[in-house]
């Protein structure tokens, strides 16, 4: 659990913030800030995304096979 919040911490507390950005989007009434606070949320959980897909294709350093 701990290497999960040390590795993850931005992307775990992006994710708590949009969703409740989209659940406080959807208490309002449809317009100019329902738009707005539901853009922010599906914003902040797209960057989840992107840091969740970074660790992936992260490039690793190998050391060189012996010859």
């Amino acid at each position: 659990m701990r290497r999960l919040w040390r590795d993850h911490s931005l992307s775990i507390v992006l994710f708590v913030a949009g969703a409740v950005m989209i659940a406080g989007a959807f208490q309002l009434e449809p317009g100019q800030w329902f738009d707005l606070w539901l853009g922010l949320g599906c914003g902040t959980w797209t960057v989840v995304m992107f840091y969740g897909f970074a660790g992936f294709l992260r490039e690793r350093n190998k050391p060189e096979d012996p010859v």
